[in-house]
């Protein structure tokens, strides 16, 4: 498991694999993470222990709590926020498969005679 820190408090990776990873976080109280988003990430974010705020630039703040998650999509600009207490958090951060993700050269069908007699 690695551990990294910031002045918000400690992470720790729990679990990782090609589509995302779980964190552990123990977060210090009336701090908050870098003002930023993910190109194709989604983050999600369950408390279990304190009080979690998410700031998104969709102009509010969510407060989270005990038992309670919330899910940033691709591309929202964000920020987690903690309040008087420690707060503890699993995040969760993944990629979808898009079905779109494929950029054509050609169509397949057929070879011709040419093909088939093409080396590559």
């Amino acid at each position: 498991m690695e551990q990294t820190h910031g002045s918000w408090g400690n992470r720790t990776r729990i679990f990782k694999w090609d589509g995302g990873l779980v964190t552990f976080l123990d977060l210090v109280p009336n701090q908050r993470c870098s003002w930023h988003f993910h190109k194709r990430t989604f983050n999600q974010f369950y408390v279990i222990r304190g009080e979690l705020g998410i700031k998104t630039d969709k102009g509010y703040i969510t407060k989270l709590t005990k038992g309670q998650a919330f899910t940033v999509e691709p591309e929202v600009k964000h920020e987690f926020q903690t309040y008087d207490e420690p707060t503890e958090v699993i995040e969760i951060a993944w990629t979808e498969y898009d079905v779109d993700d494929i950029f054509r050269q050609t169509l397949g069908g057929a070879l011709t005679e040419y093909d088939k007699k093409a080396t590559h």
